[in-house]
């Protein structure tokens, strides 16, 4: 059989293969018909005894509910005389006990096993049916006398039903068998055109074989095939000739290579497995004075190449575990009889069929003698460099003796300038005092003569009321007089007392800020009177903070002084703000300000660099501002900046916190 279909033409072939595959078709499309139409009688069928089991139970139900089934039976026997009349061919009636109660056209024995009295879910709610030959027998419960449930059995006939199905599948199956022939038919003209075609092909195919051109015909599927055809040989001879070509290029390429590896300056050699040599070039002659010729063919361990036979192996070992050599170093002998290094690398390729091993060499001996002097020279440039650091470490030591010194006498000078402002301050108060004093002593004085002029008059018996009171009002405005200058003087020395304890001996402690500026410029009044300045205060009251009160005094002393020698130099009356208020974050802004005289840009950059001042043998010594600067800065632990201009007068901003940082 296998021989046979073999033996058949292409066309023959398509037509058995068309033939098989429309049978198996049309007899998919019969079977599926026959579920369908099954499936669909079934589902009617059982549709309809669910509506004849309502019927009927509708109708029957109020005999049977009053035990009068029996005057029934004529009128059911009538109906199913005529089979024309009704598709029912038997109603059975049996009791709780599955004894019948009316049989007409069956009777128990002939119901289906399925549906009898007794079988397992028989008795159960709803209809249930089974089909047997042409009838369909159904069951449903039915409600008797004195709440009993019955069954209700009946069978209906599925002739037409069948008929009908049978009508169905005999015109599918005559249309199925003329779709078969028709197909068979257009398949075989199709097979037909096709073979037609296939010959043409065949035809054209062989005149182009001998060179002849290709002729068009048609534009179906073929010829696109044919034209592909057409294309794939054209494209077959350009890669022919291309082939030609790389073959010629591939000649040129080894020619090339053959050159360049001749005439590369690196010294290049290949062996085999084995380590014969197979190739050299010029530069490996040239390096190593060995003639290519001779080395042809050689061992590398039977030319005197190596520094040692321990050199070979080692560099041998590493290409046969590695599977290639990367840069290794290694001592050969040099044309001139000493001992060099190369450093070498190997890789494998393909030559003539035969794995080989390709090898290259960089002469290293100059690169390594350079290498030997650097590190002869990094030697010597080391021991400069440690008789440099020791020069250095001697001259680091001599500057941190200047620095020391440099200290000792900034703090002189600090020390000094607490001296020159607390020697002013004790000016200031002395002449402060005058007054208070001096009035105090004019009253005391006047005091005494007016009591002696009144012991006077007692003793001569001449005093009248008048004289007693105006003497006691004079004691009186002479008492009021000297209290108040004592107490003014008083007020005075102890708050010149409390600067000058705090000048001296700068303790930590809380105090109020509006406090601490009042004392300070109460020191300062004879200075400022004299001067014509004005000091504004707007501190508020109750703005404690924990800090060194000595320093905040030597702050505004500095300031003030600074002011006063600077701003208002010219004897031109002006005023000086001193303001605070909260920043939040625990800090506290004090601001100095006058609207004196100013700085131009050139002043303000140094202001607070030491040694720095315009009244250089005037008095100044520059170090009142660096002063300022690093009390603010560091002893209190806050920020100075200042901001002026010719003109405008100058503001000093201290950001200052309220508790300041603890210092030993």
């Amino acid at each position: 059989m296998e021989t046979l279909v073999l033996n058949l033409s292409l066309r023959a072939k398509f037509l058995v293969l068309s033939a098989v595959v429309q049978a198996l078709v049309v007899a998919l499309l019969i079977w599926n018909s026959l579920r369908l139409m099954d499936d669909a009688v079934g589902k009617n069928a059982e549709r309809v005894a669910h509506e004849y089991a309502v019927t009927l139970n509708l109708s029957l139900s109020p005999y049977a509910i009053n035990g009068k089934l029996g005057q029934l039976s004529g009128y059911l026997a009538e109906m199913l005389a005529d089979p024309e009349d009704s598709f029912l061919r038997y109603i059975v009636i049996l009791d709780a006990q599955g004894r019948p109660i009316i049989e007409i056209g069956g009777s128990v024995a002939a119901l289906p096993p399925a549906l009898r009295a007794g079988t397992p879910g028989a008795g159960g709610r709803g209809a249930r049916t089974v089909t047997e030959g042409q009838t369909l027998h159904a069951r449903a419960p039915l409600l008797l006398q004195d709440n009993q449930v019955g069954t209700l059995n009946f069978g209906l006939s599925t002739t037409d039903l069948k008929r009908a199905s049978d009508e169905v599948m005999l015109q599918g199956g005559a249309i199925s068998l003329a779709g078969f022939v028709l197909g068979l038919g257009l398949f075989y003209l199709f097979t037909h055109g096709i073979g037609r075609r296939l010959a043409a092909l065949t035809g054209q195919s062989r005149q182009m074989a001998h060179g002849q051109p290709w002729a068009e015909q048609g534009g179906d599927e073929i010829d696109m095939f044919s034209r592909s055809l057409a294309s794939m040989s054209a494209a077959l001879r350009e890669r022919v000739a291309q082939l030609e070509q790389s073959e010629r290029r591939l000649v040129e390429s080894e020619s090339r290579f053959k050159i360049l590896f001749d005439m590369a300056p690196l010294p290049l050699s290949v062996s085999d497995h084995e380590g014969r040599v197979i190739a050299a070039n010029q530069a490996l002659a040239r390096t190593f004075d060995y003639p290519v010729d001779s080395l042809i063919g050689m061992r590398s361990d039977q030319v005197t190449f190596w520094a040692s036979a321990v050199e070979r192996d080692r560099i041998w070992n590493i290409y046969q575990s590695d599977g290639a050599v990367h840069g290794a170093i290694a001592g050969v002998c040099l044309p001139d009889g000493s001992v060099g290094s190369v450093a070498i690398w190997s890789s494998s390729l393909v030559l003539d069929g035969r794995p080989a091993i390709i090898w290259a060499l960089l002469d290293l001996s100059e690169e390594l003698n350079a290498k030997r002097e650097l590190k002869d020279l990094n030697i010597s440039l080391e021991s400069r460099v440690r008789e440099r650091s020791a020069a250095l470490e001697l001259a680091n030591r001599d500057l941190s003796v200047a620095l020391e010194n440099l200290q000792r006498t900034q703090d002189e000078l600090l020390a000094a300038e607490k001296m020159a402002s607390l020697g002013s301050l004790v000016a200031g108060i002395a002449h402060e005092l005058n007054t208070p004093i001096g009035n105090s002593l004019l009253a005391s004085t006047t005091l005494g003569d007016r009591v002696n002029e009144f012991e006077a008059l007692v003793e001569g018996g001449a005093l009248r009321r008048s004289e007693l009171r105006a003497h006691m009002e004079e004691v009186r405005l002479a008492s009021n007089l000297i209290s108040g200058s004592l107490h003014k003087a008083a007020d005075l020395i102890s708050s010149f007392k409390q600067v000058a304890v705090d000048q001296t001996n700068d303790q930590r402690r809380s105090f109020d800020l509006l406090t601490v500026v009042q004392d300070t410029l109460a020191t300062y009044t004879p200075r400022l009177r004299q001067a014509g300045c004005a000091a504004h205060l707007a501190i508020p009251p109750g703005l404690t903070l924990d800090s060194y009160p000595g320093s905040l005094y030597q702050i505004l002393n500095n300031l003030i002084n600074n002011t006063l020698a600077h701003a208002f130099e010219r004897g031109i009356a002006g005023n000086i703000t001193i303001s605070a208020a909260e920043l939040g974050q625990g800090q506290v802004e004090l601001v100095f300000a006058d609207d004196g005289a100013g700085m131009p840009d050139e002043v303000l950059r140094r202001v607070f660099d030491p040694f720095f001042t315009t009244k250089m043998g005037q008095g100044g010594t520059g170090l009142g501002m660096h002063i300022v600067y690093n009390i603010v800065t560091g002893m209190l632990g806050g920020r100075i900046a200042i901001e002026s201009a010719p003109g405008r007068g100058t503001t000093v901003r201290m950001a200052l916190p309220r508790c300041s940082p603890q210092r030993s």
